[in-house]
């Protein structure tokens, strides 16, 4: 039974009744004492008989916490510490590992240092810690991730949002007279390829494009490359005659476009004293970070390189990527002094952008419910006032998803759309030297955020007072359409933003890109993105770019090709390949013109137009190519298909068929046959022998220099017994480079005795990327045929779709491919 002296509660039935409420200061002054004494045993050592690793619980203690702090949690090293030095036992000290001793003291410093050789990005410690890294071009460029992306990758341009970082891409400034620019930029491009820089599409800043530049007055030859370009809007300057314009050009050929921009507008230097010539008007110092050109007609050029970053999204969801990413700046009511910034003084100088501001948010919330970026205007540019893109970043990273009900709700009825003029969209103070400069000196960097994070707020994650005094950010918006042919690729694939923000802003925006779930890769997988879209990057031969990318992989290809040892390298000779690791375009065009050999007539990429319209008519048997009057020294871009099974991947020849071929073809076909229309004959190598005996008397002679030098190294040891003779090492680098030269010239010849007649079918063109297309299930490839090789291929095609004959440069067999136009 209970004991009769048991108190119970009232509630229960007691007769104890406790208070409702207690009073805090009463109750801590009663308990005030026992809490002291509980605290003083606890540090009191007087009767502690274990130490204090030795009173951890069982699932808390380490076998290594006896002579290693660390091992111990945090709150408990100080006494151990204490504990340890009473003792009397020194304590032993750990030698710092290879990589810390190796470490740089100051990492900033070494960090300089390491980007005197190359330049690197402002993404660069981001991408080098997950990306295969490249020096090329005088950048550190990220090739391509460590994980598997290719698949991936091509997902992401179909389905999701794919990213990657252009800011290695130069921008020159342009500005002057309307008129003088437009007349200059005529000289550099032609309208036969095209809408130019001076067409009224782009002339008003509403919308941006893409332009083939030549040298001075040479169209169609000497080609510098593709620029991506942009005025600045002209219905909200001060100025309407003076404009501005931005071009975005690859670093093989920036140098050269600015020095054609000092001829064409007759351009001196700025900034410092220098003679008449191009090179040296074009010379700055390396402290000079925007080199300046004027001219007496009031045109001036301003080198912007490394002061823009510049990213590409390609996707569906690159769209809502960005409306994620970027939150609209709200202007405040009232500014104190202490938290003025650039928006503050721009807007009292210039003070109509309110009303320009309130169009481009307006705006911006009509299209922000896009599904995809293709659906706008092709090159529309878009600007945009936005918070600083750290404050509105995800914990974890998760998929941007646009608001696809709210827009296409087809239940509602349509409100009518009022239509601002595009030139006030475009309009931006990121045009404006000083304020990105200023932007750029008063941005606050990611530890100054987190501190003043880390004192005013309680809870982490809570946004603070300081943030909202953070400086707006201007950025500039480029569409891509992406693919414009549904023939070949469904309309929109490829279609996305170009983000452009000033410096300072590069690693901030990428996070925020990457946390909202666009997809980072490298070098490698553009070049999977061109060929999905048919879109030669990397590899057209006329311009200056394609010529170094050609060169480069040709020495890394031939460097790769002689470390492996005699017996393990493929002998071309007898496959009949000429040049298995570049493509000799000089040579082949000479060879079909039968011009003499070794004249320095140049070659072009035909990029006209009409005669492309009109090719492509012929090709679909509407019209007549020899009415056409292809350039003799023209290479036409195709793109090719195969019908068959066979990937003959890079530097594949493209041949002329013949009748045998068509019906050997056509036999296969009825018998489910799958392989070659054709296999070449197997080649016997006239240098085999040669090779052989060269290898003999090479080994032979290095024999000879060796017992030559143990000799002489004997002889010596025996005139001066008991003392160490050394001798110097073998000079014989002059004789291994000659050797090297010789076999390398009888494996693969530097100048082939003919292209066009390398093998028993007449090649009149090359591969220069090729692949398996994940859009199209098919092995598709970007190339270029002469304009006389194809010419003679319509006359063996007589009827039904034109075919060629592809064979790669490691197989003898021939395979059908179609081919079509890539323009």
């Amino acid at each position: 039974m209970a004991s009769a002296n048991m108190q119970f509660d009232a509630a229960i039935g007691g007769n104890v009744t406790l208070p409702k409420s207690v009073e805090l200061v009463s109750f801590a002054e009663s308990r005030k004492e026992e809490v002291c004494q509980m605290l003083r045993n606890m540090t009191s050592t007087i009767h502690q008989r274990k130490l204090m690793h030795q009173s951890l619980p069982i699932h808390m203690r380490r076998r290594a916490m006896s002579y290693d702090v660390k091992r111990l949690p945090r709150k408990f090293r100080a006494v151990h510490l204490a504990q340890f030095s009473k003792s009397g036992v020194s304590e032993k000290k750990k030698r710092p590992s290879r990589k810390f001793r190796r470490k740089a003291h100051n990492l900033l410093k070494e960090y300089e240092r390491r980007k005197r050789a190359f330049v690197w990005l402002e993404t660069h410690v981001w991408h080098a810690k997950r990306f295969r890294m490249s020096s090329r071009w005088g950048y550190k460029i990220p090739l391509t991730p460590y994980n598997k992306v290719y698949r991936s990758s091509y997902r992401a341009t179909s389905k999701h949002c794919l990213v990657h970082d252009l800011s290695y891409e130069g921008c020159v400034e342009v500005n002057g007279t309307e008129t003088i620019l437009k007349e200059g930029f005529r000289r550099l491009c032609s309208e036969r390829t095209g809408l130019t820089v001076a067409a009224k599409a782009y002339s008003a800043g509403q919308r941006a494009g893409y332009v083939w530049l030549y040298e001075d007055g040479t169209y169609p030859y000497n080609c510098l490359g593709k620029v991506r370009f942009v005025w600045r809007a002209s219905g909200s300057c001060d100025n309407i005659e003076r404009r501005t314009i931005w071009l975005f050009a690859h670093p093989t050929f920036y140098r050269p476009l600015v020095e054609q921009l000092v001829q064409v507008f007759q351009l001196k230097n700025a900034l410092r004293e220098t003679n008449q010539t191009i090179e040296d008007i074009t010379r700055n110092p390396a402290d000079i970070r925007c080199p300046r050109y004027t001219s007496k007609s009031g045109v001036e050029v301003v080198e912007l390189k490394e002061t823009l970053n510049r990213f590409h999204l390609t996707g569906p969801l690159s769209h809502a990527t960005i409306v994620k990413t970027f939150r609209l700046f709200t202007p405040p009511t009232q500014t104190k002094p202490t938290h003025r910034t650039w928006w503050n003084d721009f807007v009292e100088s210039t003070p109509r952008y309110n009303k320009i501001l309130s169009q481009q948010t307006n705006y911006w919330a009509d299209i922000k419910d896009l599904t995809s970026p293709g659906e706008l205007s092709p090159g529309e540019v878009v600007a945009l006032l936005v918070q600083d893109p750290r404050l509105n970043r995800p914990t974890r990273r998760t998929k941007a998803l646009p608001n696809v009900p709210a827009r296409y709700n087809f239940t509602q009825s349509i409100p009518p759309e009022q239509v601002q003029p595009r030139a006030i969209r475009s309009f931006s103070p990121l045009w404006d030297e000083t304020i990105r400069q200023r932007i750029s000196e008063e941005m606050k960097t990611t530890h100054e955020l987190n501190q003043l994070r880390s004192v005013e707020t309680l809870l982490p994650g809570e946004p603070c007072v300081s943030e909202t005094h953070l400086q707006p950010l201007p950025i500039l918006l480029l569409q891509s359409p992406g693919s414009q042919d549904a023939d070949y690729k469904r309309l929109g694939y490829g279609s996305g933003w170009e983000v452009i923000v000033p410096a300072g802003y590069g690693l901030a925006v990428w996070h925020s890109l990457v946390m909202w779930g666009a997809k980072p890769v490298g070098q490698k997988e553009l070049d999977m993105v061109a060929l999905e879209s048919g879109h030669d990057r990397s590899g057209v031969p006329d311009t200056v770019l394609g010529k170094d990318e050609a060169v480069h992989k040709h020495s890394e290809s031939l460097g790769r090709y002689f470390k492996r040892p005699n017996n393990k390298r493929v002998n071309y000779t007898k496959l009949a390949i000429a040049s298995p690791f570049r493509c000799p375009w000089t040579q082949l065009v000479q060879e079909w013109n039968s011009a003499q050999r070794g004249s320095d007539r140049p070659y072009f990429v035909l990029r006209d137009q009409e005669a492309l319209a009109k090719l492509k008519l012929a090709l679909d048997r509407k019209f007549n190519v020899h009415s056409i009057g292809l350039p003799p020294d023209a290479l036409v871009p195709v793109l090719l298909t195969l019908k068959t099974r066979g990937n003959p991947g890079d530097n594949a020849i493209i041949c002329l068929p013949n009748r045998g071929d068509f019906r050997a073809n056509k036999s296969n076909r009825l018998s489910a046959i799958h392989g070659p229309v054709y296999v070449e004959p197997a080649r016997k190598d006239p240098h085999g022998a040669e090779r052989i005996v060269l290898r003999a008397q090479h080994l032979k002679a290095l024999k000879r220099l060796r017992n030559r030098r143990v000799r002489e190294k004997i002889r010596l040891q025996r005139a001066n017994p008991g003392v160490l003779v050394r001798i110097p090492q073998a000079n014989n680098r002059a004789l291994v480079e000659e050797q090297l030269k010789r076999m390398a010239e009888l494996w693969l010849p530097a100048k082939p005795a003919t292209i066009r007649n390398q093998c028993s079918r007449e090649c009149f063109g090359y591969v220069t990327q090729g692949g398996f297309s994940l859009s199209e299930g098919t092995v598709n490839g970007i190339g270029y045929v002469t304009a006389k090789g194809l010419v003679k291929l319509f006359k063996i095609c007589t009827k039904g779709t034109v075919k060629v004959l592809v064979r790669g440069t490691r197989t003898r067999g021939y395979r059908f491919a179609t081919i079509r136009l890539a323009y």
